[in-house]
């Protein structure tokens, strides 16, 4: 029991001692700023990963409730002097009160249809941006924004190092709440009502309930997002609604792995250290990271989280035959620990 105990919780271990080295290693203002970034898409793509990879629903709106957290967090500081972290916390209800709107055409619609609704959902909130300029400052956006404190520590001191912390903290709870959602009954139903709609309702789980629980909570983690990279960059426009942050973000996803808690999160490293490497080449920058992209799911369809499901399973199978190891199942599965097992459960009743 120890030892299995000691299996799970040493990933964890491993992950969190990595973000706490990482700021020691990259200490120059661009690299923290880079680093910073990655995590920042790292929690925006794992809140997203719970409705478009777990459940397997095409939501484009969780761009929407990521501008949402953004603007409602900023327009509290701006116009009411409220502290900026009672704000980010009602970023997280303002987003997950649009996602209850956002959710109304999946009640009728089905596969990209849903897509497509949802992204109309995205564009129709710019134009609200827009149209409200005396609250919003219209396509000026909302400037000067506080930087964020806690006592006497500036997060904007020593090239935003408590901007860092907070986003490594946001980071690990997203984490290890997808991973518990992922394990719970909850998970299940989402995984049995992605794989078989109708198997899963003739197993009693309510579709319309377990979804809009989905959409709520993925929704409110994007407006913390959106909150925290508001009070980051002092700023906030109608940019965080546009087509950009939807494609880097399917781009991370889909490279690391869908309903894969440690892809997702390579995925938004790659991507965003790739998109820094290469942001002095132009049009070359989209195309070699479109091209590396491709050619990752070309040999590996389930991305770079199926290629290490893969390297775990020769690396078990070789110490099996060696017999210097276990059988090569009990260490895959000890191996990746971070991986939501749910797909391979039976769906329980929710």
């Amino acid at each position: 029991m120890a030892i299995r105990v000691l299996r799970l919780l040493l990933p964890w271990v491993v992950f969190a001692v990595v973000l706490a080295v990482l700021p020691g290693m990259f200490t120059s203002a661009h690299s923290r700023l880079v680093l910073i970034q990655a995590l920042l898409y790292g929690v925006l793509a794992v809140s997203w990963n719970l409705t478009l990879g777990l459940a397997g629903i095409f939501n484009f709106a969780q761009i929407a409730f990521f501008g949402v957290g953004a603007y409602s967090s900023a327009i509290l500081v701006d116009r009411t002097g409220m502290s900026p972290w009672l704000a980010m916390a009602l970023a997280a209800v303002s987003a997950a009160l649009s996602a209850c709107v956002a959710f109304l055409p999946v009640l009728r619609l089905r596969g990209i249809y849903v897509g497509l609704a949802t992204y109309v959902f995205s564009q129709l909130c710019i134009y609200l941006v827009l149209g409200q300029s005396d609250l919003t400052g219209g396509s000026n956006g909302i400037v000067g924004l506080p930087d964020m404190t806690l006592g006497p520590v500036n997060f904007y001191d020593h090239n935003r190092y408590g901007y860092y912390c907070l986003g490594a903290v946001l980071l690990f709870a997203v984490c290890a709440v997808f991973l518990a959602i992922s394990r719970s009954r909850f998970g299940l139903s989402l995984v049995a009502l992605r794989n078989n709609e109708q198997l899963a309702a003739s197993r009693g789980i309510r579709r319309t309930r377990q979804q809009f629980l989905a959409f709520v909570i993925g929704a409110a983690a994007a407006g913390v997002a959106g909150s925290y990279n508001a009070f980051l960059n002092s700023v906030v426009s109608t940019d965080v609604f546009g087509f950009g942050y939807l494609t880097i973000l399917l781009s991370m996803i889909f490279l690391g792995g869908r309903s894969s808690i440690p892809g997702t999160v390579v995925g938004a490293v790659v991507i965003t250290v790739l998109n820094d490497r290469l942001s002095g080449t132009g049009a070359w920058q989209q195309v070699v990271t479109s091209a590396i992209i491709l050619v990752v799911l070309w040999v590996f369809p389930e991305g770079l989280a199926g290629a290490g499901r893969l390297l775990w399973r020769r690396v078990a199978a070789m110490r099996g035959r060696d017999g210097t190891g276990g059988s090569p199942t009990d260490t895959t599965a000890a191996a990746v620990p971070l991986e939501p097992a749910a797909a391979h459960r039976p769906a329980d009743h929710a």
